[in-house]
Formats: structure tokens, sequence, C-alpha cells
């Protein structure tokens, strides 16, 4: 298997112990440091945007099942257009966070995050899925150390 980091395993606690396994004899100090430190909350939040996502999608099609049932130009029509737009944006945009880049290096501490854990401003409604990767590394360059 090449070594890119895009092909390792992740969003489970066990696989980040198992890593540690020979620094730290003991894996369930590695699980009750995760823990304590909020890693196994936002891995749990990561699957569960990925599942928000997927059941937007399911309601956007069923939506856009609905408005071909309604007279276009009414007002039903028309309302079911706007949901269909606004589900679609925020959608995308979850979509785009849960495709960010892996492989991205944080500051030592939280006084030198700067932009590194803020929303970027341009932060387009409908941005594509990989819109991350060419914002970092025009911001940040390639190994995630802003230049």
């Amino acid at each position: 298997m090449i070594e890119d980091i895009n092909n390792y395993r992740q969003n489970h606690p066990s696989l980040v112990a198992n890593d540690l396994e020979a620094l730290v004899p003991e894996r369930e100090v590695v699980l009750h440091i995760l823990k304590y430190r909020g890693i196994n909350k936002w891995l749990r939040v990561r699957r569960l945007l990925i599942q928000l996502k997927s059941r937007w999608k399911e309601q956007i099609n069923q939506l856009q099942q609905e408005k071909r049932n309604h007279k276009k130009g009414s007002k039903e029509y028309y309302k079911l257009v706007g949901y269909v737009e606004a589900l679609t944006n925020c959608r995308q945009q979850i979509r785009a966070l849960c495709h960010s880049p892996r492989d991205v290096v944080f500051p030592d501490s939280p006084r030198d995050f700067g932009s590194f854990c803020e929303l970027p401003f341009d932060f387009p409604q409908r941005p594509h899925k990989k819109w991350f990767y060419k914002y970092d590394s025009g911001i940040f360059g390639e190994h995630g150390i802003k230049e």
C-alpha cells in the first residue's frame, strides 16, 4: 500500500491507542487521555456530521420529487425551491468540512492558531468538496505552516 495519509483508517480512538501502544504500554491510559481531551467527542461528531450530510441528501431528493408534484409558479413550488436551495447550501458546506485535508499540522499553542481554526471569511455558500485543499495550500503552504 502507498504511504499516503488518506489511505489510513481513522475515526476511532482505538486506532490511536494501537498506534501509541509501543510508547505507552497501557492502552487504557491512551484511551483515557483521548476521552478527557475531547478527542472521542470530535471523532463522534465527525461521524454524526457525515450521517447528517447523508440525511440532508435524502431530504433534498425527496423535496425535489415533491416539487415535481406542484405547479411551477405556485407558492408551494417556490417554497420548496427555496428550501432545497438552503438545504443544499448547508449540505455542501458540511461536505467541504468533512472532506478537508487530514494532514494539517496543528500549532503548538492555542496562541499560535491565528486563522488556522477559523472558518474562512470567504467560505462559499456552496463550496466544492475539496475547497479546503486549495484554500489551505494558498494560505498555509504544503506543510500547514503559515508562510
